[in-house]
């Protein structure tokens, strides 16, 4: 998954979110084709969109895509926080939310097991866990600090653990599993870590094209220039003969003098004093110049001997080796020289020999004594670290704590050349195989059993076969144990006589295993990931693991404090008669197989999440996915089996309750209210959801307290039914939403408006008083479908219209016409008159429209709003006056000649088929389709004129002039045109006078005047229109105040039934939340009856190996680190974590 660097070349966009394009499945039980061909088109088609993350149920596969991708923030923590796994896309961070909700519900230990080849991305997806769980879990002084040393661990294993190889320039060259604490409340409370096979070769010979471990050169970079002459260093690695062999100095977009920095303080973060901190760097710069110390021969009494070469750089190293390891260069020059041998001699006497060394035996021993010194350092900082993280002594009440433990460890390797360390790594390797195995089927059938719901059982390959084949006590015995009873036997000799008598003895005790054979010097194991041939030179040395006994009793009388530290470490079980003499040497073969038994029995008491790690090709490319490559992983990580499993029981199991909040939906019964129990929620919504998918009633199985849906095709049409029942939820939401919010701010205007009329003195009509704005009257489809069509002729938004309704218009003649219809739109608006179904233009016509258009203005030409003081329904809309066109306009006009035939009928214009312009459209046409005839004043063509049908109806026929509408709407269209326009006001006058058009005036040229009478009329008098209104009509005061109280009386009523609703909804709640916890306890306390019965069960066949709890001494004083800016410390350490 790379690391972030400033350095980094553009970044990938995140695709994960609320809103994403899918691409493949996100869970591959869902696929519709189980191949592993198929699994391999879907991870590919999903990194290609840089969705590396995909499914296999609670299984994360990941596609490492060698780039940076923006999906580690923390917007993204956020959007996983609290959510369950089936409702996001798949994300390390939906596992590792998964993994701590888990833990925190059903109170058990959970791990997560991170598993892949080297490169694959397990350490990223490791600390992208990590930073998860520290950023939501719980916060405080303490739980700060235990977040700190957390996370800042990481960047310190990497410096001392991690170095970079042909296949992963960041990869983990040591395996490690961090365990971290929590109390009942899931706040971190301490933590430990373990360390398996640190890669110890690599510190002597690191590979062509490789570099050794990541804190050699952040040294020689990072390291102040005085410092750096102090120890006798230089800035460049190839002075170094340890850091030269590969011919590697440098990595990509890393820089190694930031990176030291970031590692000395990570180390004073976790508590190493800076004392300690100069020791370890006097350490590494001990091994550094112990590399650079060369043999040459020299003849040892006829015997084949060596001595430290006579030149000055060879002698100049060995001084400054001496110096920062507290050695002598005489004892060291002799330890690496010659080898004290101790046999027996007859009556039982011991008797010693010191024998002289070649300088390829010298070279071997130095090389021994740089591993043995460099080891130990990694275990001092893996120490420092469990000390930090044992806040307030937690490890000795572990067993009130809950855990999370993270395994990131070795992938599985296959090289040209495999040695012991190879062995060792497939071999934990096959372990963890066995275990995901065992847990995964184990689990699957129990919870089967438990539910009380039947499955057939699938083939699977079970590596227990391979397992016993390395490790097994026999008989016949294992690997290990024949390679221990060889050096045993052998432990005077060394050479490659040791190696080939124990090739020759597993040769003999496995012939005919199906999954050993011997090939020359070399013999192959058939492991569950392929075929690996191991060299067996360098086993016997490799397994013997610690230094010969006089080359201890040197170490042991180093004057450094930090070797004397981690000497009286090693050799607490010593003899103390023969100080550096063990009473018992433990092999490495002993040691891995003792701490893989820890493991496992750690794993074993947890509950396991899966992140299965993928490489996309070996070139460490960004968008490339070798196919043979990935197919290869998908096999050996047995994906395809994962499937199957899967598929092969039931595609979908959840609780009842889960169940229920998912597809509630569904069903009437549950959609609103539900107070029933949880199972018979969920029966009503699968009957309810049998409608739509018949074949869901023989696809569902009722277990205890869980529901089984078999097939991924059923369980998918029930998540399709779902998303579009939300979708029409959404509809009716945004509708009613629309709504309100449009009702809400009507309600406003409406408030507005009435305290202007108060202000005023207007009178109300009790009719319109308090009647709801609703904007749209037209009820007539016929009617509304013609006046939309003229909406949309002149490109008005016809979605929303702002106002629609039957007007009257006040005539010339002062006589109310009532068949016209107001419409106003964001804008224009539209006066618009009812027309008979048959014309009475001219007879040859084609029918008219049942609407046409008499008056279209923009918005902008209303100048205000005029009305009486009067309780009555008349309005005046002033409108700007525009110039009268003296002639017909005729630029829009085509040229007579510029068509040869009709424009609608193509019909070739000659001399009995004339042409005829549309006075609208300017277009040409024939007779036959422009029959009609209209006025177009806005054209400036004021007697009727031909028009091509299509547009009859469409445009004005009347001038721009002051309007006067009658409507009991009135106020509705004031206000609806004051809220569009804000820019005008309204105005009362008794006496209004219209400014009316020149040519073609249809409104009242007389001054209309106002006045209250006993009933409503017009009366026409000379130069003047008498309006008279009804004094009746009028609302009293008494009567508004007193709806007024009745509306506040109301509105209380409603917010107490509300309220009184909301009490019963909750008390349900309650209750159904009550219900489900009781259920979860009981599920809990089942749950920890099964484990520790297991426990006892393993702990009483011997497969429990106890871990050893033994304080360790304690080293100096730990660095006493500011407690009040811990949790400061805490946001850099994860903003660091993060790549900010």
């Amino acid at each position: 998954m790379g690391r972030p660097s400033k350095k980094l070349p553009k970044r990938g966009a995140s695709t994960l979110g609320m809103e994403r394009m899918v691409i493949g499945v996100d869970d591959m039980v869902l696929l519709p084709s189980v191949s592993e061909n198929g699994i391999l088109e879907n991870l590919k088609a999903r990194h290609g969109g840089d969705q590396i993350y995909t499914f296999i149920g609670h299984v994360l596969v990941c596609v490492n895509p060698y780039k940076w991708l923006d999906i580690y923030n923390e917007n993204m923590m956020r959007y996983y926080a609290h959510k369950q796994r089936i409702d996001v896309v798949p994300h390390v961070f939906a596992t590792a939310e998964e993994t701590y909700r888990t833990m925190v519900r059903d109170e058990e230990n959970q791990c997560v097991i991170i598993s892949g080849e080297s490169g694959a991305g397990k350490t990223e997806a490791s600390k992208q866990i990590q930073n998860y769980i520290a950023g939501i879990s719980g916060s405080g002084e303490g739980v700060d600090k235990v977040k700190r040393t957390f996370l800042e661990s990481n960047p310190l294993l990497e410096a001392f653990g991690n170095a970079k190889t042909v296949r992963n320039n960041n990869s983990s060259r040591f395996g490690k599993y961090f365990e971290l604490l929590f109390d009942a409340a899931g706040r971190p409370q301490g933590g430990h870590v373990t360390n398996y096979l640190l890669e110890k070769s690599r510190i002597v010979k690191p590979g062509k094209g490789e570099r050794n471990f990541h804190i050699f050169y952040q040294l020689l970079a990072g390291l102040p220039d005085a410092a750096r002459t102090s120890f006798g260093l230089s800035s460049k690695a190839s002075d170094f003969q340890y850091l030269r062999a590969s011919g590697c100095y440098t990595v990509d977009d890393l820089n190694d003098a930031d990176e030291f920095h970031a590692t000395m303080a990570a180390m004073q973060h976790v508590g190493i004093k800076k004392k300690q901190i100069e020791l370890v760097v006097q350490m590494l710069a001990g091994i550094l110049h112990l590399g650079n110390v060369n043999f040459e021969p020299v003849q040892v009494q006829n015997a084949e001997g060596s001595r430290v070469a006579l030149n000055e750089a060879t002698e100049s190293s060995l001084d400054l080796a001496c110096r920062h390891l507290g050695l002598t260069a005489p004892e060291l020059s002799r330890a690496f020289c010659y080898k004290w041998l101790h046999t027996m001699a007859p009556g039982g006497k011991v008797e010693s020999y010191e024998v002289p060394q070649n300088p390829d035996q010298a070279t071997s021993q130095r090389d021994a004594i740089a591993k043995f010194l460099y080891a130990s350092v990694f275990d001092f900082l893996v120490e420092r670290i469990n000390n930090a993280l044992d806040v307030d002594n937690t490890l000795h009440k572990a067993a009130d704590l809950a855990s999370i433990g993270i395994l990131d460890i070795y992938g599985f390797e296959i090289f040209d050349s495999n040695g012991f360390e190879q062995f060792c790594i497939n071999y934990v390797n096959e372990k963890l195989q066995q275990i995901f195995i065992e847990l995964t089927l184990q689990s699957e059938q129990a919870e089967y059993a438990r539910e009380g719901i039947t499955w057939t059982p699938i083939p699977f390959f079970n590596n227990k076969v391979v397992c016993d084949l390395i490790e097994g006590k026999g008989p016949p015995p294992g690997i290990f144990f024949i390679l221990d009873d060889t050096i045993k036997t052998m432990h005077s000799q060394h050479g490659d006589g040791v190696d080939l008598t124990f090739l020759e003895k597993m040769a003999r005790v496995h012939k005919g295993h199906a999954h050993f054979s011997k090939r020359g010097r070399q013999f192959e194991i058939k492991h569950y990931a392929g075929n690996v041939q191991y060299s067996v030179l360098g086993f016997g040395e490799a397994n013997k693991e610690s230094l010969t006994n006089d080359v201890m009793a040197l170490v042991h009388q180093s004057s450094n404090k930090l070797i004397q530290y981690l000497f009286h470490q090693t050799n607490e079980e010593g003899d103390e008669s023969h100080p550096g003499r063990k009473k018992l040497a433990l092999t490495a073969g002993t040691k891995i197989r003792t701490q893989c038994a820890a493991l496992v029995a750690a794993l074993m008491d947890c509950q396991p999440h899966y992140v299965r790690c993928i490489k996309s090709n070996d070139r460490k490319q960004p968008n490339n996915i070798d196919d043979k490559r990935v197919l290869h992983q998908i096999q050996y990580l047995g994906l395809l089996e994962n499937v199957k499993v899967r598929r092969a029981g039931y595609a979908y199991r959840g609780d009842y309750g889960r169940f229920l909040d998912r597809f509630k939906w569904l069903a009437k019964e549950t959609s609103r209210e539900f107070s029933g129990k949880d199972a018979a929620g969920c029966k009503y919504i699968v009957k309810a959801a049998q409608k739509d998918i018949p074949a869901l009633q023989d696809e569902v199985q009722w277990g205890q307290t869980m529901l089984f849906i078999r097939t991924p095709e059923a369980f998918f049409a029930l998540e399709k039914l779902r998303e579009r029942t939300f979708g029409v939820f959404v509809s009716r939401i945004q509708r009613a939403w629309t709504k309100y919010a449009g009702r809400r701010h009507l309600l406003q205007l409406s408030a507005d408006i009435s305290k202007l009329y108060a202000k005023q003195g207007k009178g109300r009509q009790r009719v319109s008083l308090y009647r709801p704005f609703d904007t749209d009257y037209c009820r007539d489809s016929q009617v509304r479908a013609a006046i939309l069509a003229v909406l949309q002729y002149h490109g008005d938004d016809t979605s929303k219209l702002l106002f629609c309704d039957n007007v009257d218009k006040i005539s010339k003649l002062g006589i109310r016409q009532p068949n016209f219809y107001l419409v106003v739109t964001a804008s224009a608006m539209y006066i618009l008159e009812g027309q008979d179904p048959a014309s009475s233009v001219d007879p040859k016509a084609v029918v008219p429209p049942l609407v046409s258009l008499r008056r279209r203005l923009p918005l902008s030409a209303i100048e205000g709003i005029v009305m009486s003081p009067f309780a009555d329904p008349f309005l005046v809309l002033r409108i700007t006056q525009t110039p009268v066109l003296p002639t017909p306009d005729v630029s829009h006009w085509k040229d007579n000649k510029s068509s040869a035939s009709c424009m609608a009928t193509n019909k070739k214009f000659s001399l009995f088929t004339r042409r005829h312009h549309c006075r609208v459209t300017g277009n040409l046409y024939c007779a036959d389709v422009v029959s009609n005839l209209h006025p177009v004043p806005d054209r400036g063509c004021y007697t009727p004129v031909r028009v091509v049908d299509s547009v009859v109806g469409y445009f004005s026929t009347d001038m721009a002039e002051d309007v006067c509408l009658a409507s009991e709407k009135k106020t509705e269209i004031a206000v609806v045109i004051v809220n569009a326009l804000r820019t005008i006001s309204i105005t009362f006058d008794k006496a209004i006078r219209l400014r009316t058009a020149s040519v073609l005036s249809t409104s009242p040229s007389d001054t209309l005047t106002f006045e209250t009478g006993a009933a409503t009329a017009i009366t026409v008098r000379p130069g003047n229109i008498v309006i008279t209104v009804a004094a009746a009509d009028q609302v009293p005061a008494q009567y508004l105040e007193a709806r007024k109280k009745r509306e506040r009386r109301r509105k209380k009523q409603r917010d107490a039934q509300r309220a009184a609703d909301e009490a019963i909804r909750t008390a349900r709640r309650e209750v159904r939340e009550k219900e489900r916890e009781e259920e979860r306890l009981r599920r809990v306390a089942e749950k920890k009856a099964r484990k520790a019965s297991e426990r006892a069960k393993r702990s009483s066949s011997g497969g429990n190996l106890a871990t050893n709890g033994a304080n360790v001494r304690k080293f100096g004083e730990q660095l006493a680190l500011p407690q009040s800016n811990a949790t400061s410390e805490l946001a850099a350490a994860l903003a660091r974590r993060r790549g900010n």
